[in-house]
């Protein structure tokens, strides 16, 4: 663009003169830039009063709870007790002892017995289904120790036993037993601290007389792992089976070609079934427990597929369980479905007591303070922080001549919020009607709260006549703060929300405020974006002006030079 270097031929900065001149033409943009601040801190102090508010709303719903203001607290005499309970704000205050006569237990539902396939003493031990896996090593039998791998057979690994202590070793398919048998009778003596394979503990197998025979029920065991086809259920035949059986009432599904027994047990359990099902490995058979105590039933309803059937659990055995037996004050006996005995079962409102042991304990109800003076206490910080907030933000001070004004100084809309929050606060409480409270507790100084003289602050001035107001006068309170519509909760509910809401058609002054900086602040971009390109704009003209300058100087100059040399040259 010609001689860009500022004064290369005229001797004359005219780079700094632009920048000055740009500079000095910037001044309404600095202005924009200078109120973009202002909106800027605006923003901040509207959106921490706002905050504040907020704050100050949250507390106030808090205290129409009645669980803030009217909890009741239950304590045992016996501070030691292991017993637990818990009152509500509706709980008559009391002593109540209860005696425990009996505790609550749970029904269970044993299966019939024959649910495995006998063992195949000819199959390798990894192959035996006794539910347990067995394991390699040594064991050790009338002080001999015998060595076996998994690949060995049951037959092969009792005639081991045979050939190394003289004993009689069999499996005994009628029983699905191992019998070992010492020629003369007499003890047999099995295990050492030394062994490495489980397969006596397996087996069931431990010292006694002869003969010694494996203990419990048969050995097999049906495998939890795999599909159910292989599970070596005794009265399963009808493989890849997609069906289902009900356990009061609720369907449990199954596919006997991908689900395993320990995947069906699991479904059982986390079913709406309430039972926890299980193989009870003892006595050999599967066992349903019903999760709740008491004496209520458990049904199982076969289904086509007949997998329940083959895991023997329609025609199993229920022993139900008991309902717990108590009394209440030197009362006639009373029972309960389980061992926590609340309203259903003795008729004391709110009142729930858990009795971990037979026995007596001794419990007060009584008016818990704790949680109203806490709640009241959070109040008066919140309110106290909105209105130090409003005061900083609004504030006008004077040192001399000096006169600072705050960012909200001149909002009139943020500095009413003080004054009707005081008028609020002032105000008498009035029922649902709107007419004036006739309770002990009218205003917040008949709690003794109070404000400091002219300072919009409060603070509890008189604790004594508030922890007096807590225990005698718990329902005076909850309906000066809590009465539908006309208590003081709801009425700076409704107060507080015509402020702070965000939501649509009924957003809050601030969020209308808040918006409105918002577009002031669109507008301002959009006027110092445009500003600037006239900045350039006009730059580029007076930088193309003198260049232009610096260009005409440069001819003339070099013409200057020409023709002094051409003269000088002519007149010699």
């Amino acid at each position: 663009m010609g001689l860009a270097l500022s004064g290369l031929a005229s001797g004359f900065d005219w780079k700094s003169i632009v920048d000055q001149l740009i500079e000095v033409s910037r001044t309404p943009q600095n202005r924009m830039r200078q109120e973009k601040v202002q909106l800027s801190q605006t923003t901040n102090a509207l959106n921490d009063i706002k905050n504040l508010l907020g704050n100050l709303k949250t507390s106030a719903t808090s205290l129409s709870s009645p669980e803030s203001l009217l909890k009741k607290s239950a304590t045992f005499q016996n501070t030691s007790t292991t017993w637990s309970a818990t009152a509500s704000s509706d709980t008559p205050s009391g002593t109540y002892q209860f005696s425990f006569v009996s505790p609550a237990t749970a029904s269970s539902y044993l299966g019939a017995s024959g649910v495995a396939t006998p063992l195949n003493p000819a199959d390798p031990l990894s192959n035996i289904a006794v539910g347990r896996t067995l394991t390699a090593g040594t064991f050790t039998v009338e002080g001999v120790q015998v060595s076996i791998t998994t690949a060995d057979s049951l037959n092969g690994v009792l005639s081991a036993i045979t050939g190394a202590t003289g004993l009689t070793a069999n499996y005994n398919a009628g029983t699905d037993r191992i019998e070992l048998l010492k020629p003369g009778g007499g003890p047999i003596t099995i295990g050492a601290s030394n062994d490495t394979s489980n397969f006596l503990q397996a087996m069931r197998l431990t010292s006694g007389g002869s003969p010694v025979i494996s203990a419990g029920p048969a050995l097999s065991a049906p495998r939890l792992s795999g599909p159910i086809d292989s599970a070596n259920l005794s009265g399963w035949s009808t493989p890849g089976t997609v069906d289902s059986f009900k356990i009061n009432g609720v369907a449990i599904g199954y596919d006997t070609g991908t689900d395993s027994i320990q995947s069906l047990l699991n479904k059982i359990n986390s079913s709406a079934a309430g039972v926890t099902a299980t193989f009870d490995l003892a006595s050999g058979r599967f066992l349903l427990t019903n999760k709740q105590t008491g004496n209520v039933g458990i049904t199982v309803t076969d289904d086509s597929g007949g997998l329940a059937a083959a895991m023997r659990i329609t025609t199993g055995t229920l022993t139900s369980g008991a309902d717990a037996t108590f009394s209440i004050n030197g009362g006639g006996n009373l029972t309960s479905r389980s061992n926590t005995l609340d309203e259903t079962v003795h008729g004391i409102k709110g009142l729930s007591v858990t009795a971990n042991s037979v026995g007596s304990e001794t419990v007060t109800v009584g008016g818990d303070t704790t949680t109203a003076k806490a709640a009241i206490n959070d109040f008066i910080s919140k309110y106290n922080a909105v209105q130090a907030s409003i005061e900083k933000y609004t504030k006008v001070s004077v040192d001399g001549d000096k006169v600072t004004a705050a960012v909200l100084s001149g909002n009139r809309e943020v500095a009413r919020i003080s004054s009707d929050l005081r008028r609020l606060l002032y105000s008498t409480g009035t029922d649902e009607n709107g007419d004036p409270l006739e309770g002990t507790v009218k205003r917040l100084s008949d709690l003794g709260i109070n404000f400091a003289g002219i300072e919009s602050s409060i603070s509890i001035t008189n604790s004594s006549l508030l922890d007096s107001r807590l225990l005698s006068n718990a329902d005076d309170i909850s309906e000066y703060f809590a009465t539908a519509d006309n208590g003081l909760a709801a009425r700076l509910d409704s107060f507080l929300d015509r402020l702070v809401s965000d939501s649509g058609s009924a957003q809050g002054s601030f969020k209308t405020q808040l918006d409105s900086i918002t577009k002031q602040n669109k507008s301002l971009d959009a006027s110092i974006a445009n500003f600037e390109r006239q900045l350039e704009s006009q730059r580029s003209l007076l930088e193309s002006s003198f260049i232009a300058m610096e260009n005409a100087q440069s001819i003339f100059q070099q013409q200057s030079a020409y023709l002094a040399k051409t003269f000088s040259s002519g007149s010699k």
